[in-house]
């Protein structure tokens, strides 16, 4: 079967919120559906690993002819894509005839607020920022807390927060929403700390979005993913840190590389994933200036290469 089709019959049984129940089958039964039998799991496109140059209909062809199974765009691009005279549900035409699809898209900024007041006042922005993602076709959004007021982060405040967006998400867009966090936010910069605030709201369906960049700079065990439900990850973030850099508070995504071409431990990452049967994407996520300026086709070729090959390590 060709790989379009087969994405396509594969994204029949998917179910439309959280894009995470990829099959009830135990970890032990499960074949690999993903790059020809080489993952377990489907490998996305962060859509901002390449230039901010490249429009998100150029990213979109790039990372399909690359062989990617989705892509992770940001709202930024859909609202340029807007202005310029697009149609989203056109683009989500586009996408779904190259074979890939929408699992995440980045994201509800300050959908975890300061306080319910200054949630209630961006209800508007929110709900225009949830018609986007749903219109182009997305399974979920990332929940993003409020940069400019974080000294005034409170926990119940977001889990409050998180709560309304999952329920505007399910009940009037039809998608999931997970809890983002950075580790140069206080008290959002942990996995941990993203599980309490996700759970927090009370919703069944809550989730979070783990990233292994931000888990190791954040000082977040590895480990914790064995711990949690598959269910309760929207989508994985993927990306390496280079030797010699120390755990820390700073924004400092420039320095990410490849899977495989740092220090990380991503091979027994994915064997926590395994273990919980996780079946959503692995999605690759690099906001480094130098890899941004390659030439995109040769780029796209040699990253998920390398990300699969990490993927295969940890699929057998």
């Amino acid at each position: 079967m060709k790989r379009r089709s087969f994405i396509k019959s594969s994204l029949l049984t998917v179910p439309c919120l959280n894009g995470l129940s990829y099959g009830k089958i135990s970890p032990q039964k499960q074949k690999n559906k993903w790059q020809k039998g080489r993952s377990r799991w489907p490998i996305c496109l962060d859509t901002a690993t390449l230039s901010k140059k490249l429009g998100i209909k150029q990213k979109i062809k790039l990372a399909a002819d690359a062989g990617f199974d989705c892509i992770e765009p940001w709202d930024g691009e859909l609202n340029t894509f807007e202005k310029e005279g697009g149609n989203l549900a056109d683009l989500a035409k586009y996408i779904r005839g190259l074979g890939l699809y929408v699992p995440s898209v980045i994201g509800l900024w300050s959908g975890l607020d300061v306080s319910r007041e200054k949630f209630q006042n961006r209800l508007q922005e929110h709900r225009n920022r949830l018609r986007m993602v749903s219109e182009v076709g997305s399974q979920n959004i990332q929940v993003v807390p409020n940069f400019k007021e974080g000294d005034m982060f409170d926990p119940k405040i977001a889990s409050w927060c998180y709560g309304q967006v999952l329920d505007m998400a399910k009940t009037d867009y039809g998608m999931g929403a997970g809890v983002v966090f950075l580790n140069f936010f206080p008290g959002l910069s942990t996995l941990h700390q993203a599980k309490e605030i996700a759970e927090g709201s009370g919703r069944r369906d809550a989730a979070i979005i783990p990233d292994t960049f931000h888990m190791y700079l954040g000082r977040s065990d590895f480990s914790e993913l064995g711990q949690l439900k598959g269910d309760f990850i929207t989508i994985f973030q993927f990306a390496d840190c280079p030797a010699g850099i120390k755990p820390h508070g700073r924004k400092d995504d420039a320095v990410r590389v490849l899977p495989g071409d740092g220090v990380l431990p991503l091979e027994d990452a994915l064997h926590q994933l395994r273990k919980i049967n996780y079946r959503g994407p692995v999605s690759l996520e690099l906001y480094n200036p130098e890899l941004r300026a390659r030439e995109p086709v040769g780029f796209l070729e040699e990253a998920l290469e390398k990300t699969v090959a990490v993927c295969e390590k940890a699929s057998v």
